[in-house]
């Protein structure tokens, strides 16, 4: 009886310690995710590193060109040509020529894209800049702020984003080749209009060549080699690869723009650069999220993304341009390239902020 009763108690005692949960040492980050404290500190920073690589390889970049701009600038050229490439050579790769189509016939997409980028955008900025004229601002930076509200969208950089956030690349590669293309003519008529000067700008022509070069060409060599049934399947199995590689020449041209910016100098007074990197970031978190919210209204949410990044950009490969052709000769050409020139890296670095979030909400079903 007592083997029989101090087995019962063993059993009951052994039966108690499996139904306890186990204690494990996790915490609770916002959002409801967790992180195991109880692996290697270095395993930990490799799966934060893992989860976050496109926000950690942008503080990466930034850090890099400030403490070391030279070798950005040395290979800008280079990363200009070829990362640019790449990143539409693998969009091309992954875009079904379904989804091209069908973001080519989206009129109301299309349309509300480019209205608010190139009408609703300066029409915002106008009200804005009046006021910032009763400031102590400088009137140069203003007309060089006024100038870059008319800009269209960026070419690259709003794909990529697109694409980091899981977005309709699709339609966002189709803005921002019709926004180019409109801005040849839209661009020199709003400044014409708003600040009564002329500009010439490049033929349309050459301006299409240069799309087709950097944009068509490389999507269609993708498209050429999504053909093949060996490659398609290659992508399919190797997903995580093309996204790391497309991020990394994104976090390349990042790298080669802020040691531009670091490595050149802006050319105006501290003061008025002080307020140009304070107030451009802020601007376009407002017209961002101000663009998200529309967009959200009227498309479903990887259109709504696409809608949000094309809408909000403007060109710096289009704008410094135009600004030296218009204040050509001018001896305060710096200020009114100023405001795009902060405006350009401060885009890519708000939009990688941006992607993590917008991308988990693109892909929960």
């Amino acid at each position: 009886m007592r083997i029989t009763a101090a087995l019962l108690v063993l059993q009951s005692s052994r039966a108690l310690s499996l139904a306890r949960p186990r204690l494990t040492k996790r915490t609770v980050l916002r959002g409801g995710s967790t992180i195991d404290t109880t692996k290697p500190l270095p395993r930990r920073i490799t799966a934060f590193v893992d989860r976050n690589f496109f926000v950690c390889g942008m503080v990466a970049s930034v850090a890099v060109a400030g403490f070391s701009p030279g070798p950005g600038q040395a290979c800008e050229k280079f990363v200009g040509k070829y990362a640019v490439a790449t990143i539409f050579v693998l969009s091309g790769l992954g875009l079904k020529l379904a989804e091209l189509k069908k973001a080519a016939t989206n009129t109301k997409l299309n349309g509300l894209t480019q209205g608010a980028n190139l009408i609703a955008f300066p029409a915002l900025m106008l009200p804005v800049i009046s006021l910032l004229r009763k400031t102590s601002l400088d009137g140069r930076l203003l007309d060089g702020l006024l100038v870059t509200s008319c800009l269209p969208t960026t070419v690259n950089m709003c794909v990529a984003l697109t694409q980091a956030s899981d977005g309709d690349v699709a339609a966002a590669l189709t803005n921002a080749v019709i926004g180019n293309l409109l801005g040849v003519v839209v661009t020199p008529a709003l400044v014409f209009m708003l600040m009564q000067k002329s500009v010439q700008l490049p033929p349309a022509a050459q301006v299409a060549r240069s799309l087709g070069a950097k944009v068509a060409l490389p999507v269609f060599v993708g498209q050429l080699l999504r053909r093949s049934r060996w490659i398609r399947s290659m992508l399919e199995k190797r997903k995580t690869l093309a996204k790391r590689a497309q991020e990394l020449a994104l976090l390349s041209v990042v790298w080669c723009a802020f040691s531009a910016a670091f490595g050149k100098g802006l050319g105006v007074s501290g003061s008025d650069l002080a307020a140009l990197l304070i107030g451009l970031p802020l601007l376009h978190v407002f017209i961002l999220r101000l663009c998200l919210k529309v967009g959200r209204t009227q498309f479903e949410e990887k259109e709504a993304t696409a809608f949000a990044f094309c809408a909000s950009h403007k060109t710096l490969a289009f704008g410094l341009p135009l600004i030296r052709t218009l204040f050509e000769g001018s001896p305060d050409l710096a200020y009114y390239c100023a405001p795009i020139m902060v405006l350009h890296p401060a885009q890519l670095f708000i939009g990688s902020l941006f992607a993590p979030g917008l991308k988990e909400r693109n892909v929960t079903p």
